[in-house]
């Protein structure tokens, strides 16, 4: 058995695949001028000739020390092994700066490998970190304010409403860190808040500020929309460390320092504050606004332009680019009524990134032609606001053609057959009745002689009717124009049929389950209805500000409280775990109940 397993392990150079050759170089981000550090080439065969580049700001101070790894695995029948041949250099910065060390070559099998250039960051050589003393119990004090502190910063500080935002927390250190044992987030209470890194592996840098060489580490990247105008405030973010700090004997024995002792303390640290200033949304807004705020572009397309009657046809609109996409509305498309509309199902492919939402959201919309002809889809447009240029912009689709063929399934006769948008189904007239003749049997209806039409009373109705028409036609068209020229007056006669509109919308993610698109058009409805209601622009809004106005308009302080409370939980539920179906149902009979008693409340209030 010995024997065999040694026949074996005698086989294994000869079973064993050829590798690629990886040569690599792995160095420091950032060092100390004048600070020592290491350069560490790895191989994964035998090589030899290693070459290194010239090093115009750096001493070699020593090298290189090889080492060598070896590690063969058997699993399943199946050899493998890994070998790593390393070469390690020590170097020393000589001036302050960011250099690159560019590519080492080595030779493996009579061939020259190259390896990676690294990038080094020299920062100016700082005082050493503090150290406490054992004699003192104040734990507090053990550590300066500028030993350990926090900043939070955001890239810009002057932007519109829904504008991403990034927003960054660091630590600087001049401590050993042991760990992090609690942190108090910001509120973010008028703000969408998402997080673009994690709170877990921290990337450690060497910076000098002041003549001080400090640690920096990111500890989180968030992205924020604002959701209202004006000086928003977010609060100091809190951290607690768990700091590493050396007791010293107090001794005049210099062996007494080889029994040195190390404790951990904890050190709360509070960063500052951050002010944003916060523009709304030009006014007036355009009425197939989309709420996005950044850069989209759009695009519209058809899974075919010919078809057959009864056919189904799936039109597919694409909105990609940048910004608050998760928000973006649904375009809307002019079908032609000779096709059967259903709604459209939504996907999302998008991530988060420090400009805010960047990907794509598409709508798929099944239409069906009933009639045969050519039609066609009028160009769709697509509103978005540009923070850029501080102005909303329109996108446009090209016209679309469709070819419908009849296929033997619409009802024609002969070569005429119904063609353009609305056209019906036409037949042609048939003649009946060939060998009998039909036969009036009613009595005829005679008139007197030198009887005329011309000057009768039927005669003066004829012209007299159709001018009292006329005449109350003008009136009420009249009175139209005058209507819709007052914008407020039309939004506000027509702000229960919009929310109903939006409501309809969100019943319908609910049913599909869209727990996010549904809090999002339940809350846009309440919103919205609200604005048109009390001819208030949407970014003048706020949860105060509407109390005071539906109190103000006659509105019950109940109702009030309501519609503010569905406004909270919508707020909340779009970002948190899906609840169940029978609270997600009780809230949206709540919001249909509220408007329609603050729509009798309101309407009582100007009757009066």
């Amino acid at each position: 058995m010995k024997s065999y397993f040694l026949f074996i392990l005698l086989l294994i150079p000869f079973a064993l695949p050829a590798q690629d050759v990886e040569f690599k170089a792995t160095g420091p981000n950032s060092v100390e001028e004048g600070r020592r550090f290491q350069l560490v080439y790895r191989v994964n065969k035998s090589g030899s000739n290693l070459l290194l580049p010239e090093l115009d700001n750096f001493d070699v101070l020593m090298g290189p020390t090889t080492s060598q790894r070896s590690q063969v695995q058997i699993i399943n029948g199946k050899v493998s092994r890994e070998e790593e041949y390393t070469y390690t250099y020590i170097l020393k910065a000589n001036a302050q700066g960011t250099f690159t060390i560019p590519a080492a070559t080595i030779e493996v099998d009579d061939k020259k490998y190259k390896s990676n250039s690294l990038e080094i960051n020299v920062v100016e050589a700082g005082q050493e970190p503090v150290q406490t003393p054992g004699s003192t119990n104040n734990e507090s004090g053990a550590i300066g304010d500028d030993d350990l502190y926090i900043t939070m910063t955001a890239n810009k500080t002057r932007v519109y409403q829904n504008q991403p935002i990034l927003l960054t927390t660091k630590i600087y250190t001049r401590v050993n860190l042991e760990g992090i044992s609690d942190i108090q987030h910001p509120t973010f209470r008028n703000f969408i808040a998402e997080d673009i890194t994690g709170e877990g592996n921290i990337e450690w840098s060497l910076e000098n500020i002041n003549g001080r060489t400090y640690r920096v580490g990111t500890y989180n990247q968030k992205v924020i929309f604002p959701q209202t105008s004006g000086l928003l405030k977010i609060e100091p973010v809190s951290i607690e460390f768990l700091v590493r700090i050396r007791q010293t004997r107090q001794s005049n024995n210099i062996f007494d320092n080889f029994f040195d002792t190390h404790r951990t303390v904890r050190r709360t640290v509070t960063s500052k504050g951050v002010t944003l200033n916060v523009n709304p949304l030009p006014s007036p807004q355009p009425d197939n606004f989309s709420g996005v705020v950044g850069n989209v572009d759009l695009d519209v397309s058809l899974t075919k332009n010919k078809a057959n009657v009864n056919d189904g046809i799936t039109v597919k609109t694409v909105i990609s680019g940048i910004g608050n996409l998760k928000m973006a509305g649904e375009p809307e498309i002019n079908i032609p009524p000779d096709f059967d509309v259903f709604d459209p199902n939504s996907t999302s492919n998008l991530s988060i990134t420090a400009r805010g939402h960047k990907g794509s959201k598409a709508y798929e919309q099944l239409i069906i032609p009933r009639h045969a002809g050519t039609f066609e889809i009028p160009p769709v447009e697509y509103v978005y606001f540009d923070p850029d240029l501080g102005q909303y912009r329109t996108l446009s689709s090209q016209n679309i053609s469709i070819q419908v063929a009849s296929n033997g399934q619409e009802a024609t006769t002969g070569t005429e057959q119904a063609r353009g948008p609305g056209a019906a189904n036409r037949e042609s007239v048939k003649f009946v009745g060939k060998d009998i003749r039909y036969i009036k049997t009613e009595e005829s209806k005679l008139q007197p002689v030198n009887t005329f039409f011309f000057g009768s009373w039927k005669f003066i109705l004829g012209y007299l009717i159709p001018l009292l028409l006329f005449i109350a036609i003008s009136l009420i068209y009249r009175q139209k124009i005058k209507e819709n020229a007052n914008l407020s007056l039309k939004k506000t006669k027509q702000a229960n049929k919009m929310a109903r509109k939006r409501l309809k919308k969100a019943a319908h993610h609910l049913k599909s389950g869209n727990n996010e698109a549904f809090y999002e058009e339940l809350s846009k409805g309440l919103w919205g209805y609200i604005s048109d209601k009390l001819s208030i622009p949407l970014a003048d809004l706020n949860l105060d500000n509407i109390r005071q106005e539906l109190e103000t308009n006659g509105a019950q302080s109940d109702n009030t409280e309501k519609l503010i409370e569905i406004l909270d939980t919508c707020e909340y539920a779009r970002y948190a775990p899906a609840g169940e179906a029978s609270k997600k149902e009780g809230l949206y009979q709540s919001a249909i109940e509220v408007i329609s008693k603050l729509e009798s409340n309101l309407k009582k209030r100007k009757i009066s």
